[in-house]
């Protein structure tokens, strides 16, 4: 099992700091990441926000590829609908060539109504512009041409340069814990990225896929909220403000999209967050959450947020330290090498 790190670049307003200074201070954190031993380091995109959130995710892999030997770096996730393919797959090429081979993209669909207003693209197009993404990024990164003749995109003859440095092509991931994105990457072969609350049925639709299309078996990776600390209770007041910005957040871009929202579950204080799915504990604690969910859920990679919007640069170092130096020997450190 590997163990990758997780950054969205979110500046919110009670936590402001310059985005210069928020930049720098998280490239050196990732930086000595790559020194610790995680194997990937994952980025997401949102646009048109109050908070910063990472809008130009190539550029700030780019940065990182020039800042690191060994973790690979990935995209989790773009929003495929919101990006020109054939620009993506020109721009995803030229960052795995600087990173010496070491991307990988993960893509979805997306859901924030403001976001495909704004770039004038019909929400309800959103599923078939993502299928003729994935077939149009492996056409541009294979073959010398690219001729396609979709609903959404029209290419005849095209040439799209330079080729990624990874052959056949840098693994592209589908994001989203719904059946439609279980089928959707399995039909393609692409690896799977369920979110953390998935039903369990979305692993069985994926591999059943799989095999279907006559795939063989990918990786499956998910997401836990996970803070190691000394101390559980002054752990969880270091982190629970934090948490709770993002679940509010969340549960208000889910209610504008409409077709998210989880009526009756809302929160009014962050005591009232699940410690069962915010795991904030010594490394004995998490080790344990961790061995639980992957006994519940088989996955390949486990993707943490190293540093919660907002967090101390200080407090979100000493997690990670304490998760290279006790957690992941227990899960064996060779095998979290890519």
């Amino acid at each position: 099992m590997r163990f990758d790190i997780w950054y969205d670049f979110r500046n919110p307003g009670q936590w402001f700091r310059d985005p210069a200074t928020l930049y720098a201070e998280t490239l050196d954190q990732i930086s000595w990441a790559d020194e610790l031993g995680f194997s990937c380091a994952w980025m997401s995109e949102h646009h048109f926000t109050e908070e910063g959130y990472l809008p130009a995710m190539m550029p700030m892999l780019a940065a990182i590829a020039m800042r690191t030997k060994r973790l690979r770096l990935g995209t989790a996730v773009l929003l495929a609908p919101l990006h020109h393919p054939l620009r993506l797959a020109e721009e995803a090429a030229v960052v795995d060539l600087l990173s010496g081979g070491r991307l990988e993209l993960g893509i979805a669909p997306g859901y924030r109504v403001n976001e495909f207003e704004a770039m004038g693209i019909s929400k309800s197009e959103r599923g078939a512009r993502t299928n003729e993404t994935i077939e149009l990024l492996i056409q541009a990164w294979t073959q010398d041409r690219v001729d396609h003749h979709g609903a959404h995109f029209d290419f005849t003859d095209v040439p799209v340069k330079p080729h990624p440095a990874q052959r056949p092509h840098p693994p592209i991931w589908i994001g989203g814990s719904t059946a439609a994105a279980a089928r959707r990457a399995g039909r393609y072969g692409c690896n799977f990225m369920p979110d953390s609350g998935s039903p369990a049925e979305v692993y069985s639709i994926y591999r059943d896929e799989l095999a279907k299309h006559g795939h063989g078996d990918r990786e499956i990776a998910t997401n836990m909220v996970v803070y190691v600390c000394e101390d559980p209770e002054r752990g969880w007041e270091d982190v629970k403000d934090h948490y709770f910005y993002v679940y509010q957040t969340y549960q208000r871009w889910f209610a504008e999209a409409g077709d998210l929202i989880q009526v009756g579950n809302e929160l009014t204080h962050p005591d009232q967050l699940s410690r069962e799915t915010h795991i904030v504990g010594t490394p004995e604690m998490v080790i344990a959450a961790i061995e639980s969910r992957r006994q519940r859920f088989p996955f390949d990679r486990l993707v943490f947020w190293a540093r919660p919007p907002g967090l101390d640069i200080e407090k979100s170092s000493r997690s990670l330290e304490l998760f290279a130096t006790e957690v992941l020997p227990h899960f064996d450190q060779g095998g979290n090498q890519p």
